[in-house]
């Protein structure tokens, strides 16, 4: 990646020092970054001038913001960008901003190579732009809900699922060609499910690794498939992503130490792959339907 490249990626431009970055890697032919940028105060100013590059910036809005936008060396008109909405903007425009209030934003840096990359999914066609306007106040319940899953690796990005994230950051990149990009692309292809010796290695695999930190292709590339192919025939096998199916395997094995040991909520948690034990708890709870300490109570009265 060069210097002026990485200014766009790590989104040093905008001069923002409160930020955390993840990032998702799209069968592993792309990376897509996401950041999260936070300012309290107002009079942020203006942004320096980004690198030019074949990528799209998607900025969501985790509150109310105002400021003004120039494309091309032309004003454009900013609205209100509102909370839980999103622009895009492309890195291939000139465009510079003026940031007047406060904001706390979810960034995506999105390589026009992530679309490419895609081509199971999307079909052999090159997207050539996204049709938004700069600046343009969207609303859309999928990237709404795209965002909300990552908030929590903002958390703690050292250790998020590497597995998680690139589910995420593939789910993102076909949603946002299917839906915005400049040509009608081809649906995909159906699939077919694994072949049992595929099923059986990805398990094994995944089983071996419940802290998250296997990534797609390396499971794909054990299966002999392509990442995409290998995550459209393992859902169809099990009915659940690969990342789902990692989870549903912490809270079997946490629910046998749980009936079987004699080791704490906490060491249960970091035993079975979880951040720690509020993670523990909240994906326990929405599995099992109450805490682990109530199961664990429950069982042994």
């Amino acid at each position: 990646m060069s210097r002026a490249t990485a200014t766009n990626d790590r989104m040093e431009y905008l001069r923002v020092q409160q930020a955390q970055t993840v990032r998702a890697s799209i069968l592993d032919k792309a990376v897509v970054s996401v950041s999260r940028l936070t300012r309290e105060t107002p009079n942020h100013g203006f942004v320096d001038q980004h690198a030019p590059e074949d990528a799209f910036m998607l900025a969501y809005q985790m509150r109310d913001y105002r400021g003004d936008l120039w494309v091309d060396g032309r004003n454009v008109a900013l609205e209100t960008l509102r909370k839980g909405t999103f622009s895009f903007y492309d890195y291939n425009r000139s465009w510079q901003a003026n940031m007047r209030s406060a904001f706390d934003c979810v960034n995506f840096h999105v390589p026009r190579v992530a679309f490419d990359a895609q081509e199971e999914d999307l079909g052999p066609h090159r997207i050539g732009t996204l049709v938004p306007a700069p600046g343009a106040n969207i609303d859309d319940q999928i990237v709404r809900g795209l965002v909300g899953a990552l908030l929590p690796a903002f958390e703690t990005p050292e250790t998020a699922s590497l597995l998680f994230l690139d589910h995420v950051g593939h789910a993102l990149c076909t949603h946002l060609a299917l839906t915005y990009g400049d040509r009608t692309v081809r649906p995909p292809t159906p699939a077919r499910g694994l072949a049992p010796w595929q099923l059986s290695r990805a398990c094994e695999m995944m089983d071996a690794r419940l802290d998250g930190t296997i990534k797609v292709a390396d499971i794909a590339g054990a299966c002999r498939l392509s990442p995409s192919h290998f995550t459209r025939a393992f859902k169809l096998s099990t009915g659940m992503p690969p990342y789902r199916w990692i989870t549903q395997r912490r809270i079997e094995r946490a629910r046998d130490l749980l009936d079987s040991s004699r080791l704490s909520l906490q060491e249960i948690a970091l035993t079975c792959g979880f951040l720690d034990q509020s993670h523990f708890t909240r994906a326990f709870t929405r599995t099992v339907g109450t805490s682990p300490g109530r199961w664990r109570h429950d069982l042994r009265s």
